[in-house]
């Protein structure tokens, strides 16, 4: 079990690689999306709006394959059919993105009206729509990459696909002047330029198959699987279209800088670990002592998280300050530690809902996140009139925190795995404390505002240590990392020494 920890870990660096550096430049475009001369507040609430929209198509288009590909991919009976599921898969996304376009193109006019009251951002839509139609079909490659364990070419793929974006957007806004229109042409290009560079790797993973009952068995398995993902984005997107509907652009700006910022934890920890572990997660579903295994996961990626969740919390002001052009956006600050706590259920849940998964009783799925975006919907509209962004962000914890449950509760009820729950509310607990501290912290001189915070997200895995959250035999691998990595002159080597990692069966 340690060795298949192990290669988690290697994989999850590996895809954390690419994650950090979407990040990286995510963030440092912020400064330059709030810089009054390029772009206004509303503007920016704008453009949050048109993300999370972007968001919607996405899984709307993807009509449940990436997971109907990832179950069947590893199905026993259709091991020596992998490139022929591929093809069926991609077929079937290529046909689905393109007619969605047909419908939805039309109607750009239509839907900029709806969101803004006025039809002149409706090229941009346009633009939304292209980028998110193309974007399902790289979704299905990475799935490939992903379950082929090709970390290293996912990665380096991506991160192209990320400079051209990068360098597209900064020319189109810097120089053409072309403001949100510019950020979106330039994602429709970045998307095109990934699948050119990944079309020979395409070609040669895929060969012509059909077969009409595994066509229709993925759909059944798919189906309510759309539907949970749509509803699950729904989840993560209902606060920012609230805040549009009950309140003014500003806010929206406000809340989806702070989301920015937060979302940190989401891409570059949570689904870092998620895409390193998911095809072993799967691949282990016959094996001994699996369901340690899995515990484990949930304990570990839990501790990383809340230590992330800590430091965004602690350093949020600093980071806003520097991030920000535009003072107005400081406010923010003070919903960043409840979207950041939120954000450690996301990952919970992203862990404990594999239990259906096995137990393949996904319809549950779908019927959690409905249930669990209502709840959202319903505390938004009862929240954000009283307290504005920060009904929405505490919204936003409670429906994420009733999203885990309930797929804990059912999943365990499937599949049962031994989680250490008590160490799991003990994180939660001391990392609550710790994330709220930080904005008592605010009115002080900076050097002294910033030993305290290093000061306490230091002594997070020490007071962890007080209440014997570590079994013997972790305190003592903890103790081997720190002997084998502390020596600078062995670091090359120790580095080396991961590509041998490998899985057990």
């Amino acid at each position: 079990m340690l060795n298949s920890i192990r290669t988690s870990v290697k994989d999850t660096l590996v895809y954390g690689l690419g994650n950090i550096a979407v990040k990286v430049i995510g963030l440092v475009l912020i400064p330059l999306y709030t810089d009054p001369q390029y772009f206004s507040v509303d503007e920016f609430g704008v453009l949050g709006i048109l993300e999370i929209s972007g968001l919607v198509l996405t899984a709307i288009l993807a009509s449940g394959l990436p997971q109907s590909f990832t179950r069947w991919f590893w199905d026993k009976e259709h091991v020596g059919n992998q490139k022929g599921i591929f093809f069926m898969s991609l077929s079937t996304q290529l046909i689905v993105s393109a007619f969605f376009c047909l419908l939805l193109i039309p109607l750009s006019g239509t839907f900029s009206d709806l969101l803004f009251n006025t039809i002149s951002w409706s090229r941009v839509i346009t633009l939304v729509i292209l980028a998110s139609a193309i974007q399902t079909i790289n979704n299905l490659i990475n799935i490939l990459l992903r379950l082929q364990s090709k970390s290293v070419l996912y990665t380096l793929t991506n991160l192209l696909k990320l400079m051209v974006v990068l360098s597209l957007t900064l020319y189109f806004i810097l120089s053409k002047k072309m403001g949100l229109e510019g950020i979106y042409l330039a994602q429709v290009i970045g998307n095109v330029f990934f699948i050119l560079i990944l079309s020979v790797y395409t070609v040669r993973n895929t060969k012509l198959f059909f077969d009409k009952h595994i066509f229709k068995s993925m759909n059944v398995y798919g189906f309510p699987l759309l539907l949970a993902n749509l509803a699950a984005v729904l989840l993560n997107v209902i606060d920012r279209y609230s805040l549009n509907s009950l309140t003014l652009l500003k806010y929206v700006a406000l809340y989806t800088l702070a989301y920015k910022i937060t979302s940190v934890l989401k891409l570059v920890i949570s689904d870092s670990i998620k895409l390193a572990i998911a095809p072993m997660m799967m691949k282990r579903i016959d094996s001994a002592n699996n369901k340690r295994f899995y515990s484990k996961v949930l304990l570990y990626s839990s501790y990383v998280m809340m230590l992330g969740v800590i430091a965004v919390s602690m350093f949020s002001y600093e980071v806003l300050k520097v991030l920000a052009k535009s003072g107005e956006f400081w406010s923010a600050v003070v919903i960043i530690p409840v979207l950041a706590l939120s954000v450690f259920f996301v990952n919970m849940k992203d862990i404990t809902v594999y239990g259906l998964h096995f137990a393949k009783k996904t319809g549950i799925i779908g019927i959690i996140v409905v249930l669990a975006t209502a709840l959202s919907l319903i505390l938004n509209i009862l929240l954000i009139p009283v307290w504005d962004i920060k009904g929405a962000a505490v919204a936003t914890l409670l429906s994420q925190f009733f999203y885990w449950l309930a797929c804990y509760y059912f999943a365990q009820r499937a599949f049962f795995i031994p989680y250490e729950t008590g160490k799991l509310a003990l994180l939660f607990i001391v990392g609550a404390i710790f994330s709220f501290l930080s904005l008592l912290l605010n009115d002080m001189d900076l050097l002294p505002r910033l030993l305290i915070k290093t000061g306490c997200l230091i002594s997070f895995p020490f007071i962890l240590y007080l209440f014997s959250f570590y079994e013997p035999v972790e305190l003592k691998a903890i103790r081997g990392f720190a002997v084998k990595w502390s020596d600078l002159k062995k670091f090359r080597e120790n580095l080396n020494s991961l590509k041998g990692i490998k899985d057990e069966a």
